[in-house]
This record gives C-alpha cells, structure tokens and sequence, in this order.
C-alpha cells in the first residue's frame, strides 16, 4: 500500500505525538488530562513514553508507506 494520503498523515500524526510528548516533558507548566500520582505541574512520565511509542510507530508506517518516487526520462 503506497499511499501518499497515508504517508502525509503518518507524518503529521508523528509530528503532533512529538510535540505532545515534548510538552509532557517540561516541568513546571499544568499538563491538562494528567492522572496517577503525578501533580499536574510535574512531568509526566506515562504520557512522555505513550507519546515517544506512537512517534517512533508512525514513523515506521510512514517509511513503509511512503509513495515511490516516479522515473522521467
């Protein structure tokens, strides 16, 4: 399956989880839907990882779905 539809929209869902993941990252600022026994204002760990797991995951998929590259001659 080599869409380009699928191969844009794996890459714009990585580029979103990495952000998040990032923004999880910070310490000091209120991580809205945080739960567990993490303060909201601490890092959150779970979110971090879950976030960096669906980077690297649509990362692959983009590489496999990524469109072929046309010949001209």
């Amino acid at each position: 399956m080599k869409s380009p539809a699928v191969f844009y929209g794996t890459i714009i869902i990585a580029i979103v989880a990495l952000a998040l993941a990032i923004y999880y990252a910070i310490p000091g600022i209120h991580h809205y839907l945080t739960f567990g026994s993490h303060k909201p204002e601490d890092i959150q760990p779970a979110h971090i990882a879950l976030f960096a797991v669906i980077t690297v995951l649509c990362v692959l998929a983009a590489l496999i779905a990524r469109p072929k590259a046309s010949v001209r001659r």
